[in-house]
């Protein structure tokens, strides 16, 4: 019997190709279906975690305190489309919740002066702070742009959305944090 090795000019089987794009596949799929309110995978530091704001320094824990609001948070970037898209939707639910609910937008890797700019074209009237050394970013395990995290009554973190948000899923959200 004579047994050499199959080599088709140097290129892998068919067969071999296909494993290797159907587990890609697999592993797309399950990436992209995980729960994306997996909590324990988020820093539990991130109620401490400092950003910036036109006053200064401040953390949620701070921010909770004084109003013993429900939060939600949304990190967001000038240059992210999907971010863009969304904010007049966190905007609207800011106007028709703001008495029982804290909206704040931290914006990443903008210049201050940009970022401001971009929140006025878009009339944005919530609590826009920054996140300049990134930590508050690393802190929620945010894997690209947008993250929205929602915190409710008692100011503990009920879930972490990584991606876009309609409008119709913020208001779901905040329905939820208002036990509605």
């Amino acid at each position: 019997m004579n047994l050499r090795p199959y080599s088709r000019k140097g290129h892998l089987p068919t067969t071999f190709i296909g494993v290797k794009k159907l587990l890609f596949a697999f592993l797309v799929i399950a990436v992209s279906c995980g729960s994306p309110a997996k909590n324990e995978l988020v820093n539990q530091n991130i109620f401490n975690q400092t950003f910036e704001t036109e006053d200064g320094a401040i953390t949620l824990k701070e921010i909770f305190e004084e109003n013993k609001k429900p939060m939600v948070i949304n990190l967001w970037a000038t240059w992210c489309t999907p971010c863009l898209e969304e904010m007049p939707y966190f905007e609207a639910s800011h106007r028709k919740h703001f008495e029982k609910i804290q909206f704040i937008g931290i914006n990443i890797s903008d210049s201050p002066t940009r970022a401001s700019k971009r929140a006025e074209e878009l009339n944005i009237s919530y609590m826009l702070g920054r996140d300049p050394d990134g930590k508050f970013t690393k802190s929620l395990n945010a894997i690209g742009l947008p993250v929205t995290a929602f915190f409710d009554i008692e100011g503990q973190l009920s879930k972490v959305h990584q991606g876009p948000m309609s409008e119709e899923a913020i208001e779901k959200s905040i329905l939820e944090l208002l036990n509605v």
